[in-house]
């Protein structure tokens, strides 16, 4: 893509995303748009990404937020020649079902998958079908990796958390294996992993979900952790 529309909610965690997909895109940016947080009416955005013509739109709208965006701009038949790209929070499984087949063939950004191929991810996985009869979210895979480094600390201090010092110390090591492959942290706290393409599809069974087509980043270091005085 030649240029790319950004369109994302007005407030911090907005900004934040869309400066991230400029620090990595080097071609034009054809608009950057910030719209009100909680919005649900995208007609005005979607007549302007109309006339602007991009290649693609990069967007930022979480929650109740994207799936309303997604469904107008199926409807307005955008879609068909200007394609969407965002993060995997809005194309989250629980997500897709209120989205519905507007979503197919959306690529999104992930740190996981419920297709990774390791060990960890493929035991958490068919543990999680077999207990709730249905694909783990990304927010469930984040609350498992969480889960096992605590896990992973609180056996390093042999349970003893009056040890608060070798607690931490053990927490920072990240000695636990993640769902998400490579795992650990950097100075400022914030993971190094790996990051990934992926795809929305209609599986097997019917049902609305994301397929791993690529790794576009191995053992990433986000950008302010040179920064940090930790």
């Amino acid at each position: 893509h030649q240029n790319v529309y950004l369109i994302a909610p007005n407030y911090p965690a907005g900004k934040d995303h869309l400066a991230g997909f400029k620090r990595y895109f080097k071609k034009d940016i054809s608009a950057e748009v910030y719209t009100k947080l909680g919005q649900s009416d995208y007609a005005a955005e979607i007549a302007a990404i109309r006339a602007a013509k991009p290649d693609a739109v990069f967007f930022f709208l979480p929650g109740g937020m994207g799936v309303s965006f997604i469904k107008q701009y199926a409807q307005a038949g955008l879609s068909k020649d200007i394609p969407l790209y965002g993060p995997a929070f809005s194309f989250d499984e629980r997500l897709l079902k209120a989205v519905g087949p507007v979503a197919l063939g959306v690529k999104n950004g992930s740190q996981w998958t419920h297709d990774l191929d390791n060990a960890a991810n493929k035991q958490f996985v068919a543990a999680y079908i077999e207990k709730y009869g249905r694909t783990p979210t990304l927010y469930a895979s984040q609350g498992y990796d969480t889960a096992r480094l605590i896990g992973s600390a609180l056996k390093s201090v042999q349970g003893n958390i009056d040890d608060l010092k070798g607690f931490k110390e053990a927490l920072r090591k990240a000695e636990f294996d993640s769902v998400r492959g490579n795992f650990s942290f950097g100075a400022n706290q914030h993971p190094i992993q790996d990051l990934y393409i992926r795809e929305v599809i209609k599986a097997d069974d019917g049902q609305f979900t994301n397929r791993t087509i690529e790794k576009v980043f191995e053992n990433h270091v986000d950008a302010y952790a040179a920064e940090c005085k930790m």
